[in-house]
């Protein structure tokens, strides 16, 4: 079988499985930040659309290698403005491309394997890379993986050829490499780099999958090179930790190549003592899932009964988070900031800022976190003019104002036609204005779906997001200033 025939009947296999769709989706999303120029908004709004992911990306956000930015990140807003939006949309990209065969990998061993194997080898990268800069780091890490992804694809998709791929190289002493030509057609390194291009991948990403080994005779010429070599290192020394090896042969066998790659030993010492501990977690199902920085645990789902009862201390938090980022960031990144630290202080199920155009003396959504609001921003609008509804009252409110439930009659009367047609089931509902020289320049809104919010909110509480909406009127005044 020729290599294109082969990679036709891959692509076939997967589209017919009837799972692969939700992979190239997530990817396709996230490839449009990779090739694109998103805001920080867009890009937390990317990631915030799945609460499980949002959620990896804060954890690792906070591992020991990103620690160096100062305090804790609680929001995907700060981790993308500590980190950048590359580094954010590489790191999702990893864990998407893992997500997909986590579900199913525990009831195959070969794929069980295959899997670990890909994980540690992206944490070594990830801790190789540590001292080279963040953005490196994450592109490394996706370029490592994808190396790893070809094994799984054919594992998956091929498990009789594999078995026959498994025979020539345990029963014969074949290379993995020249057992794939030999049964498939076709290289690890053409499927990986096909699979790239199939996903729209960067293109350096697909130049990456040649793995060049970094001999004293190799030349590393380009970025492309040096990614082809990390992921070729990394890979040797996952499979010799999962071989059991001992960790100083493993660092006295990387530490040969580690100097053409530009490493130090201690770094070579820490990503092997990292990967060692990560199969040891692994290897105990129980903790696996917590140890693992690719695969963090996934959150308990949100509990869509309203505000937490730390809800005041939560604010603080955010408000001290918020003053650490905005000096520097300009009103773009810190609306995101801002509007999500709210949600996660008060467990919004939903949240939206409207931005007021005095050109048009309009109101309109611009940035919307929860499930479904990137698609109804869009009909979220309205006059500046004022008319006796809930979005007035709050435009020319002192502070913001809490409506338990908007169901109720003589709060329903208000409540405007374009809000409830967009959110027909928000109850309770939190509209907090961000006012400039006294006039109302955007608004926050946040409700908790269709459940009622437990507690009424305190005047602690409210306080505490004036303090907040006012971090954000000073980003809009900082702004006016420079123009």
């Amino acid at each position: 079988m020729s290599s294109k025939a082969f990679l036709e009947t891959l692509w076939n296999r997967m589209a017919q499985q009837g799972d692969f769709p939700t992979l190239q989706y997530s990817i396709d999303n996230i490839s449009k930040t990779l090739n694109g120029d998103l805001s920080v908004g867009e890009m937390a709004t990317s990631v915030l659309s799945d609460f499980s992911l949002s959620q990896k990306v804060i954890r690792l956000a906070n591992s020991a290698m990103y620690r160096s930015f100062g305090g804790e990140v609680t929001t995907v807003s700060r981790a993308i403005l500590v980190l950048g939006v590359d580094a954010i949309s590489h790191l999702t990209l990893g864990v998407q491309l893992l997500d997909y065969f986590h579900g199913t990998a525990p009831k195959r061993p070969e794929a069980a394997q295959a899997l670990q194997q890909a994980m540690m080898a992206g944490e070594i990268t990830r801790a190789l890379n540590n001292a080279r800069g963040i953005n490196d780091g994450e592109e490394a890490v996706v370029c490592t993986l994808m190396h790893h992804i070809s094994r799984l694809l054919l594992i998956f998709y091929f498990p009789q050829e594999w078995e026959r791929v498994e025979a020539l190289r345990d029963g014969q002493g074949m290379e993995e490499g020249q057992a794939c030509k030999e049964v498939f057609g076709i290289s690890l390194e053409e499927v990986g780099a096909a699979a790239a291009v199939k996903w729209r991948l960067p293109a350096l990403i697909a130049k990456s999958m040649t793995r060049t080994r970094p001999t004293d005779d190799a030349e590393l010429e380009t970025h492309a090179d040096w990614l082809g070599a990390m992921g070729w290192m990394s890979s040797q020394a996952a499979a010799s930790v999962l071989r059991g090896e001992p960790e100083e042969a493993i660092q006295e066998a990387l530490m040969s190549h580690a100097v053409k790659l530009g490493l130090e030993a201690a770094d070579v010492e820490g990503a092997i003592r990292q990967a060692t501990s990560l199969n040891a977690s692994l290897a105990n199902p129980p903790s696996a899932r917590a140890a693992e920085p690719d695969q963090a645990p996934s959150a308990q789902p949100r509990q869509d009964v309203g505000k937490p009862s730390d809800a005041v201390s939560r604010l603080n938090q955010a408000l001290v988070e918020v003053r650490r980022e905005g000096p520097d960031a300009s009103v773009a990144q810190l609306a995101p900031l801002v509007l999500e630290s709210a949600m996660r202080a008060l467990n919004f199920s939903r949240c939206f800022l409207m931005l007021l155009n005095p050109a048009a003396k309009r109101f309109g959504a611009r940035l919307g976190f929860g499930e479904g609001m990137r698609d109804k921003l869009d009909a979220l609008a309205f006059e500046e003019s004022f008319v006796p509804d809930i979005f007035h009252f709050a435009s020319i409110a002192q502070e913001p104002l809490y409506f338990a439930d908007t169901f109720e009659p003589q709060v329903a009367q208000r409540v405007p036609r374009w809000y409830r047609e967009t959110l027909p089931d928000a109850r309770s509902v939190l509209l907090v204005p961000v006012k400039v020289r006294n006039r109302c320049v955007a608004l926050m809104c946040g409700d908790w779906g269709p459940t009622p919010c437990a507690e009424e909110l305190t005047e602690a509480e409210i306080e505490a997001v004036d303090r907040l909406a006012q971090e954000m009127s000073s980003g809009f005044m900082r702004s006016a200033s420079q123009r």
